[in-house]
């Protein structure tokens, strides 16, 4: 990366840490816990929860670059990746709330002074209570969708079935498993991943796919926890797509030790499979933005493709869905990506509609396929929502 995109990057992530912790103290902090009708121990203690939420992520990457670790450490990931995810559900609804108000202030008289967005057409008093009331409802609604999140989370994934058609004939029986961003880290560790594993060994698969996030840390830190990977096999093989998650994570030595668990390890490549005797293409490229961190890990669907056969059935595994005009163009019959998670839980499952085109399940543009998996795990908050975790089996008939 050269001195300038570095420039770039860090100024975005400044900003972007700017934004959500002026975001969380207004709308979580001043906006709520200040409001709500508690004693003051209870509102000082909700106060410390919000500022562990916002800064327990620093201080466990400083505590981890002077080499502690332990249960202590995840314990503390997951009290804090929890109350991020409670509050992150939190001011999305004290916006809500926050906007009513400030409609029906514009549309209806006021009838005391104060903020604009907490005038209501009622006396003092009784405008207090309702206040009162509605900020006791709003927490105990967040409380309960936190929890019912939390079980989703915690559940194993679904398995999904897709059904293809086998555009040849020695296509048909062929399974292909795919399994995607996993995020092993603090809150995923080894347990989670032989769960992982022995649900795809109970499909026996032809081939299996890995598109990409398989962790957030190093492979010092984690060379234990996804050591139950080695045990996955297929007839056709096993193959690997970077993801965004490996390049913060390092990616080079990430590469390597998931070579040495038997995969193989797509970088804008592709092997010619035979299924029945029919060729079949399988192609992958970095992630849709590694260029920006490695240039020479710039994402080309194209020269994952140079030279394969034009007359076999094509499949490209691309993290990001964002590769999928370019997959087209490539005459990719089938492409399998992740990234997304399906927005993982409430209301991002609906906000994400509005920054991605292709969000999950599966898509068919002029003849081509896309399939957006939703995730195998859960990233940050441990949380699934309106959009669980899943392995997909793809069936050929």
């Amino acid at each position: 990366m050269n001195i300038s995109e570095k420039i770039r990057t860090m100024s975005l992530f400044i900003l972007f840490l700017v934004v959500s912790i002026t975001v969380f103290f207004w709308f979580g902090g001043i906006r709520f816990i200040a409001q709500l009708p508690l004693p003051l121990p209870l509102r000082l203690a909700l106060w410390a929860s919000l500022l562990f939420a916002l800064f327990f992520s620093p201080v466990l990457f400083y505590l981890r670059t002077l080499g502690h670790k332990g249960p202590l450490f995840d314990a503390m990931a997951w009290a804090g990746y929890t109350l991020m995810g409670a509050y992150s559900i939190l001011i999305c609804v004290v916006m809500l709330r926050d906007l009513g108000f400030g409609l029906v202030s514009l549309f209806l008289p006021a009838t005391a002074k104060g903020h604009a967005a907490m005038e209501l057409p009622v006396n003092p008093s009784r405008r207090g209570l309702i206040i009162d009331c509605i900020n006791l409802g709003i927490a105990a609604a967040t409380a309960s969708l936190a929890g019912v999140g939390l079980l989703g989370g915690l559940k194993a994934p679904e398995v999904v079935t897709v059904t293809h058609p086998a555009l040849k004939e020695g296509l048909k029986g062929l399974r292909i498993v795919q399994i995607s961003d996993i995020h092993v880290s603090h809150t995923i560790r080894r347990p989670m991943v032989e769960r992982i594993v022995s649900m795809v060994e109970e499909l026996r698969p032809d081939l299996i796919v890995l598109t990409g996030d398989l962790v957030d840390g190093s492979v010092a830190m984690l060379k234990h926890d996804v050591a139950p990977l080695a045990a996955l096999k297929a007839p056709l093989g096993t193959f690997f797509i970077t993801g965004n998650h490996e390049y913060y994570s390092g990616v080079v030595p990430w590469i390597a030790e998931i070579n040495r668990l038997g995969f193989t390890v797509l970088i804008n490549s592709h092997r010619v499979l035979k299924h029945n005797g029919t060729s079949l293409v399988l192609a992958g490229v970095t992630d849709f933005h590694a260029g920006r961190l490695l240039p020479e890990h710039a994402s080309s669907p194209k020269l994952a493709l140079s030279g394969a056969p034009e007359d076999a059935y094509r499949i490209l595994l691309a993290h990001q869905p964002l590769s999928f005009p370019e997959a087209k163009a490539e005459n990719c019959h089938l492409t399998l990506s992740g990234h997304t998670h399906g927005g993982q839980y409430l209301p991002y499952t609906w906000v994400i509609n509005l920054v991605q085109p292709w969000v999950k399940g599966l898509y068919e543009e002029e003849g081509y396929r896309l399939y957006v998996n939703r995730g195998t795990a859960f990233w940050g908050p441990p949380f699934r929502l309106g959009s669980p975790s899943e392995i997909t089996l793809h069936r050929f008939e």
